[in-house]
């Protein structure tokens, strides 16, 4: 096992975009569809996730041809060897889909397989899959209800089977998966409710991209036999649950990750988050059935512990059930970083809003334990993850993407009357940040030449048009920037500042405005026609609105300069410290 990992704090929120792996759900439903269409299919964007290795090493002890590029991230699949082996173990680790997948293609395999995994995969359900496929004629057998599952497979030929997916998903769609290569298709008939349902309806999607036809009716799912339109190459989707830790981050702190080629309308129910959290009010009680989108209870039970109130889960007995016991593991550590919860048979009760201690989590092995603490640890010292490569099961990349999200910050923009100090400020705190500075007014006269002989020259409606343009251009991630005092007098700008920046205003009165400008032998534009000292005031009651309008952090601009930074660094951090926390304070 790996050393433990702390995690770095954001210093204030983030702003970057991120390329996210490709979903394993996604992933290993077009490798399984490849599989059994007889053809040979290119599936891109797999990323190599543990998950999906394990799928891919299943295929090949099937007899299975695979190429797989973990540099281009693409994966060819072709029909079954002709001298493919006739028996073999696939050990799918701690891959609970990978192995429910592949009981239902070794069943269709011939030959004797036996399906197993590690200790936490010998204990989870299969007997209900099992069940269903002796029913089926194949001859197979699981371990008390779990794995190892051995299979004697190539017997099917289809028709109808009962089916209890109460406990998982994976069930129905490992049927559904294999069922158009069956003589005579498959009607999967559902005693009582299925557990996370919007997954079977992401696997009848994946088998429309492979021309298999299903149909479905509130009890049933029927599919057709035979492939209409196998196609020679198809992509897994972005994964929605991989952004799960960013979507809350994004939602507690103001930040702006993102991630490029991340559809929406893709089917993923971890897409449907953000509606989720934007539900959640910020203070009192609150009740959330997380059975529609299990895969992110453990984000959202630290989005719980961050709120001021009690919150609820309900409808989580499953997550028993997966690579660790996600309830007890999750109450036992919130309560070891003095968060007050209560573990129930289908959910925990959360009481939010106390200090959070600094503590060593133990993921048990399980990738979505190690991200929802390393997002708590983003917000507070002192959070440690053991063992922090087990993310690699489904988000190989994460560590990489979170040092990123800590690195590349929102840019900073310093607003503020001519003669407030706001290029001074704005390049000391650049400097101690580790920041670009950029002056918008400088950036204009290099451009330009001098404002004033241009104001005089093409009036101001013109500069501030080319403002406009300098300013969008300036605002980006981890730079800071100063702009002129007029500059927020354009709706477009505000609108950007708003979007796109954390705003310090730079607040002077008009004695200590009129006193800099007197020191100060740079020609100025009188932007009223009045004498540039003499319009100070009116240009304050005009400003003053549109500042605060913008601005995140106020700051006095008669203070000393390293007093003001102190001040915007504690201001522009608040919303990415843990609430409550006296370290914080």
């Amino acid at each position: 096992m790996n050393s433990p990992r702390t995690v770095p704090q954001l210093a204030w929120p983030a702003d970057t975009n991120l390329m996210l792996p490709g979903s394993k759900s996604s992933a290993n439903r077009l490798l399984v569809l490849a599989a059994t269409s007889g053809k040979r299919v290119c599936v891109d964007a797999v990323t190599a996730s543990d998950d999906v290795l394990r799928l891919l090493d299943g295929l090949r002890t099937l007899g299975f041809a695979i190429e797989h590029d973990t540099n281009t991230e693409q994966v060819v699949v072709g029909p079954r060897r002709a001298n493919a082996p006739t028996h073999g173990a696939l050990d799918c680790g701690n891959a609970g889909t990978a192995l429910r997948f592949l009981v239902s293609l070794a069943a269709i395999t011939p030959g004797d397989w036996v399906l197993t995994g590690d200790d936490a995969m010998q204990r989870r359900p299969i007997a209900e899959l099992v069940a269903a496929w002796r029913s089926l004629g194949v001859t197979l057998s699981d371990t008390h209800g779990c794995p190892p599952v051995h299979v004697h497979g190539g017997a099917a030929i289809g028709g109808v089977v009962a089916l209890d997916a109460s406990r998982s998903s994976q069930f129905v769609s490992s049927l559904l998966l294999v069922a158009a290569a069956l003589r005579d298709g498959l009607t999967v008939t559902l005693a009582g409710p299925v557990a996370s349902a919007d997954y079977v309806g992401m696997t009848r999607d994946a088998l429309q991209h492979f021309g298999v036809h299903s149909m479905a009716t509130p009890n049933a799912i029927v599919v057709r036999p035979g492939f209409r339109a196998v196609p020679p190459a198809v992509r897994a989707a972005a994964d929605w649950s991989s952004m799960g830790i960013w979507t809350c981050l994004n939602h507690l702190t103001g930040s702006r990750v993102r991630a490029t080629k991340l559809a929406t309308h893709s089917g993923q129910p971890d897409e449907a988050l953000a509606n989720v959290l934007a539900a959640m009010p910020t203070t009192g009680e609150h009740t959330l059935d997380v059975a529609a989108f299990p895969d992110q209870f453990l984000n959202l039970a630290i989005v719980a512990a961050h709120r001021s109130g009690t919150t609820r889960f309900v409808g989580g007995a499953n997550l028993r059930l997966k690579e660790c016991d996600r309830l007890a593991v999750m109450a036992r550590t919130l309560a070891q970083a003095g968060i007050a919860v209560e573990e129930k048979p289908d959910g925990l009760v959360v009481h939010g809003r106390r200090p959070l201690q600094p503590v060593t989590i133990d993921p048990c092995n399980d990738h979505r334990v190690a991200m929802a603490w390393a997002l708590a640890g983003l917000l507070s010292p002192g959070i440690a993850i053991r063992d922090p490569d087990c993310v690699a099961k489904s988000y190989p990349g994460f560590w990489r993407d979170l040092d990123a999200v800590v690195r590349i910050r929102r840019c900073v923009v310093f607003v503020g009357m001519r003669g407030a100090g706001k290029s001074t400020l704005a390049r000391a705190f650049a400097s101690c940040v580790d920041g670009r500075w950029i002056d918008t007014d400088a950036k204009f006269v290099a451009q330009h030449g001098p404002i004033a002989d241009f104001v005089a020259a093409a009036g101001w409606p013109a500069f501030r048009s080319h403002e406009e343009r300098i300013v969008e251009k300036a605002v980006q991630p981890n730079q800071v920037v100063s702009i002129g005092g007029g500059a927020i007098e354009s709706a477009a700008t505000r609108q950007r500042l708003r979007d796109q920046a954390l705003v310090v205003w730079l607040d002077a009165e008009p004695s200590l405005l009129r006193q800099r400008l007197l020191a100060d032998t740079q020609t100025r534009p009188s932007v009223t026609g009045a004498p540039v000292l003499d319009e100070i005031e009116m240009l304050l009651t005009q400003r003053r609105p549109l500042y605060a309008e913008v601005a995140n952090v106020r700051i006095d601009a008669a203070l000393p300069t390293a007093a003001q930074i102190d001040r915007i660094l504690h201001e522009l951090g608040r919303p990415c410290r843990w609430p409550d926390n006296s370290r914080h304070a």
